[in-house]
């Protein structure tokens, strides 16, 4: 990414450009700002499809030259089933012609998804992520592990501003507001400083400390008499609400003493608006299944906690004395009865709560590690039953077309978008993410409700939650991420085997028939590593799985699982990858050492850098080859330790998959970094080409013809050579 990222304003003319979406050659040397900006324009399923082509790695084609984005969009038109347009596309024109020596033959595309609008890398993991709209215009702002802070407008898919450096630490907590007419962001990082930003500008214009003894560990924005309040909650059991247009560190913040604040929203309740807390009644009640937490309602403008509804409509609110943990009528110091308290008691730690303050939908949505929970708040009580789940990391809520609805992110898998308050699922599953997502919110933008989503994969999302899932010919299959790939030739045909996260393993057929047969299961977690190869003859799958703790193995031929040894060395978490030698499996570690499997002893000479990639066959010898950090790639001979070639250069990032193989008759070396693959001449050391991905290589293998299959995020894709 530049250091200066761009941003298109809204005054900026867009020309249309769907009647130029089925020109290949535009799509490849077009301006990718104007085509972006412009692709709502698009009409017709060929522009349709066109356009979500494009957007699907839209993040890639912004900074990309020419030869990089024909490579990419040649891919993701393959991902989405249409071979034409990627062979279109793989025909246009580009400069260093020498330097693309593959074209896509196909991909599957389980992480694709229509909705897609725009998608943003960013230079860390999403730590936390808000939206803003201020005069009709939705703005996305991302805070990041690396202390930065991003912003982008939701309709075009612009930069807003530049990044700024908010902490020197990660940005812990972040919330927006509008202020004087302006969109700002209200932050809080590990210097225990509050700072409020211009995000237009991209300039601190506020800053103060919660408290000498004390800081801010979440935040969350509110509207307090017509103007502009932060609330929050600070380690001291505290907490502090600020107006926005006199922070300093001089002012004194309304304060209100909840006690060990777990989670933190804010809501408009009965036209007032309320600050909600989700924390323990005893400092020592923090186990994650048993300490009991409750769920609390604070008046913003008084500072009081709400009490129970009474019986008549007439009734004065009934507040919580903090000071002597009892109720009091009208906020008054009379000595009568204790009221009953607006609690709502969970069983276990909220680790976030959600409502949607811009709106007074009374609906709030908590999660602890195991369920999920609804609240109606101006009932004060709990709605139904809690809803069992995987663990869910964050989520938003939203008004959906007149209809609550919550988006819930889980840290293995999409984010669903369920209706409130039963948690039916109101649309598929939002997929595109590699890894955990870690932030969600929501905005109305023109009358089109979004979804921005920020994660692990260093990269921020942004769905239109009205489209539709595109549906197409592209292969699906695991449900989760794709955590190994092999190729191997059974009974004369080439197929390839895929591993996921799901815990089952996948045979396909490698000319793009689909899915063989049934997942083969057996393992209760996910697939880590996986080999084919040639043992007693036969060719056979070795698995690994449920946290290295099961290995099993299967002749392809029948798909049968043999019996066989399960002994500490094939289990062991020191084995980097399996791989077969002399009709035999064997282990290898992350320094080069090579255990024999079946004779229980070392083989073979340890190479002289480690980083081990691959053990294979090549040109009648095993060898292996390596790769550390960013270093040079290199291939050595397993039996004697002698390198093999020169050092293989050319790559900046950090290799994470290798395979050699035979390409047109002469040996090859392939290696896989951040998201490009590289292609060497085996004899010789130079550099043959290189490939553009979008998402982080995973796994790679050059199959017994010369075609070249890459794992890549939750996709695979087959490369064959360029005639």
């Amino acid at each position: 990414m530049s250091d200066e990222p761009r941003y298109i304003g809204p005054d900026r003319e867009v020309a249309p450009v769907g009647s130029r979406l089925t020109d290949p050659a535009w799509l490849v040397h077009g301006d990718p700002e104007l085509i972006l900006a412009g692709l709502e324009g698009a009409a017709g399923q060929q522009e349709t499809l066109a356009a979500a082509v494009y957007r699907t790695s839209g993040h890639v084609h912004r900074d990309a030259g020419a030869g990089k984005r024909r490579q990419v969009l040649a891919l993701d038109a393959a991902r989405y089933g249409n071979q034409e347009l990627a062979r279109e596309l793989a025909r246009v024109a580009v400069r260093q012609e020498m330097d693309d020596p593959w074209v896509v033959e196909w991909a599957t595309g389980g992480d694709l998804d229509s909705r897609l609008r725009y998608s943003f890398p960013v230079p860390a993991m999403v730590s936390v992520l808000a939206t803003v709209v201020v005069e009709g215009r939705g703005l996305a702002v991302a805070g990041c592990e690396d202390g930065t802070l991003h912003g982008w407008d939701l309709a075009t898919g612009g930069r807003l501003g530049k990044a700024v450096s908010a902490h020197p630490g990660a940005v812990g907590a972040l919330a927006t507001a509008v202020l004087d007419g302006r969109p700002v962001a209200v932050t809080v990082g590990r210097d225990h400083t509050l700072r409020v930003w211009d995000l237009v500008r991209g300039e601190a214009i506020r800053s103060c400390s919660a408290a000498d003894d004390s800081w801010v560990k979440s935040l969350a924005t509110g509207r307090v008499e017509g103007r502009p309040v932060v609330v929050g909650t600070c380690v001291d059991g505290v907490v502090r609400v600020w107006d926005l247009a006199t922070l300093s560190q001089h002012c004194e913040p309304l304060t209100m003493h909840t006690g060990l604040v777990s989670a933190l929203a804010t809501a408009v309740m009965d036209g007032r608006p309320v600050a909600v807390t989700s924390h323990s009644r005893a400092l020592g009640a923090t186990d994650l299944i048993t300490g009991e937490e409750t769920v609390r309602v604070w008046d913003l403008v008084t500072g009081r906690e709400f009490g129970a509804r009474g019986d008549r409509d007439d009734e004065l609110p009934v507040f919580a004395d903090h000071a002597y943990d009892r109720t009091v009528e009208g906020g008054g110091d009379g000595d009568g009865e204790a009221g009953h308290c607006a609690s709502l008691d969970l069983n276990a730690t909220a680790h976030f709560l959600v409502t949607d303050p811009a709106s007074e939908c009374p609906m709030a949505v908590s999660a602890n590690a195991y369920e999920v929970h609804v609240w109606d708040l101006a009932a004060r009580e709990q709605v139904a039953e809690p809803v069992a789940t995987m663990f869910v990391e964050t989520a938003a809520v939203t008004m959906l077309h007149d209809r609550p609805a919550a988006l819930a992110a889980s840290a293995d898998g999409p984010v669903e978008v369920w209706e409130l308050p039963t948690l039916r699922r109101l649309r598929p599953s939002l997929t595109g993410h590699e890894v955990t997502v870690r932030g969600v919110a929501t905005a109305v933008v023109n009358r089109r409700h979004l979804a921005v989503t920020g994660g692990d994969d260093r990269s921020v999302r942004i769905w239109d939650l009205d489209g539709e899932r595109e549906t197409g010919s592209r292969l699906n299959g695991h449900v989760g991420s794709v955590t190994g790939v092999a190729t191997a030739v059974v009974d004369g045909s080439c197929v390839i085997i895929t591993g996921g996260s799901d815990a089952t393993v996948r045979i396909w057929d490698l000319e793009g028939r689909g899915q063989l047969g049934e997942p083969l299961a057996g393992h209760t977690t996910g697939v880590d590593l996986l080999t084919a190869g040639t043992v007693g003859g036969r060719p056979t799958l070795l698995t690994r799985g449920d946290w290295h703790k099961t290995v099993r193995m299967r002749d392809l031929t029948t798909w049968e699982e043999l019996d066989g040894r399960s002994t500490g060395e094939y289990t062991s978490p020191s084995i980097e990858f399996f791989a077969a030698v002399d009709d035999r499996f064997v282990g290898v570690t992350g320094e080069g050492r090579v255990w024999d499997l079946t004779a229980s002893r070392w083989i073979g000479v340890q190479p002289r850098q480690r980083g081990a990639l691959a053990l294979e066959r090549l040109e009648g010898r095993s060898v292996i080859l390596t790769s550390r950090r960013t270093e040079e790639v290199h291939l050595w001979d397993l039996a004697t330790g002698e390198l093999l070639a020169p050092p293989m250069a050319g790559h900046t990032s950090e290799v994470r998959a290798g395979a050699t193989g035979m390409v047109d008759g002469r040996p090859v070396v392939v290696a896989g970094g951040d998201r490009t693959v590289w292609m060497w001449d085996a004899s010789t050391g130079q550099r043959i080409g290189t490939y553009a991905f979008p998402s982080r290589i995973r796994a790679l293998t050059v199959a017994p013809d010369g075609r070249l299959v890459v794992g890549f995020g939750a996709d695979i894709a087959v490369l064959t050579h360029r005639r």
